[in-house]
């Protein structure tokens, strides 16, 4: 008789809670594994500093792990930074384009800081074109990695106080978290962890300017990733970790140069039939990255 009850309050309980989706597997990377960058300012920033990057070589310092950031400030889930000269539908799939070309494992995004500027009004089509982005990247295969906006930080007058845009920020980073969760995508939470609620006097101790990351704002934000992935990174003595901080910056430089160069209207846009043949050159930088990324490779695994 107590057995059969066990099995009805059981049966009850399973069919009375609602169905959760299920949390995305321990991030395990191995050597080939590539992770991309696609997003806004805070992402293309990432690369002159590394610690992004550092944070999952240390985790897994014998994985031969390449990253490539495809950041572009200002940008938007419509990829409205990267039409150039033509509409930001074009440079939307020129972007589709290239993240398929470079075959990822993993791809973390960082989208809704700018979108946010919209505020309530906006949420449904940051949604939707949210869905419409994570539809275009499936075809990868590449599982997904969430980053949250920040909050800002208050630096006083004249610059207005951010507590309204705050909140804006904090539904689109809740739709971010929602969305992650519904499709056991991975998601990082700097909105609640990074910025800290202002307090007391106004004054900058993460950002340059209440809004864009300083190096400590990086590697402050690192942190965040590993303990949101369950990331365990080793620890690097100090001339080694200066060093693959060089071979981070000089690589992602290069990779930049390739992919985006300066007179990218000339070499591939419009006006490729005056210098279209300097084209050829942009493929040479990939040699020189993957030195480099050898070069860090060697210094993380041996420590």
């Amino acid at each position: 008789m107590n057995q059969r009850l066990t099995v009805c309050l059981l049966l009850f309980i399973f069919f009375s809670a609602p169905f959760a989706s299920a949390a995305p597997p321990a991030l395990e990377l191995k050597s080939g594994d590539r992770i991309i960058f696609l997003g806004n300012t805070m992402i293309e920033r990432a690369q002159k500093f590394g610690s992004w990057e550092s944070v999952f070589l240390r985790s897994f310092p014998q994985a031969k792990l390449s990253f490539r950031n495809l950041g572009w400030s200002g940008d938007t889930v419509w990829a409205e930074s990267r039409g150039i000269f033509d509409p930001p539908a074009v440079g939307y799939q020129r972007m589709i384009k290239q993240i398929n070309e470079l075959k990822p494992n993993y791809i973390l995004l960082g989208y809704g800081g700018n979108e946010a500027f919209a505020g309530k009004a906006g949420l449904s089509a940051f949604q939707n074109q949210l869905q419409k982005l994570i539809s275009d990247l499936k075809p990868t295969g590449a599982k997904l990695i969430f980053i949250s906006p920040h909050r800002y930080e208050n630096e006083g007058a004249p610059l207005p106080d951010p507590k309204s845009h705050n909140q804006d920020l904090k539904l689109y980073a809740d739709i971010l978290q929602q969305t992650a969760e519904q499709g056991d995508h991975y998601f990082v939470d700097f909105y609640s962890q990074l910025i800290p609620e202002p307090k007391g006097d106004p004054g900058l101790e993460w950002t340059t300017n209440g809004i864009h990351l300083t190096k400590g704002g990086y590697e402050r934000a690192a942190g965040i990733i590993a303990v949101d992935l369950g990331l365990k990174p080793i620890e690097l003595s100090p001339a080694v970790a200066d060093e693959v901080t060089r071979l981070t910056f000089d690589k992602n430089r290069e990779y930049f140069y390739n992919w985006r160069p300066q007179n990218i209207t000339y070499l591939l846009g419009f006006r490729k039939h005056e210098q279209g043949q300097n084209a050829k050159e942009l493929p040479q930088f990939i040699p020189l990255i993957e030195a480099k990324e050898a070069a860090i490779h060697s210094l993380v695994s041996s420590h």
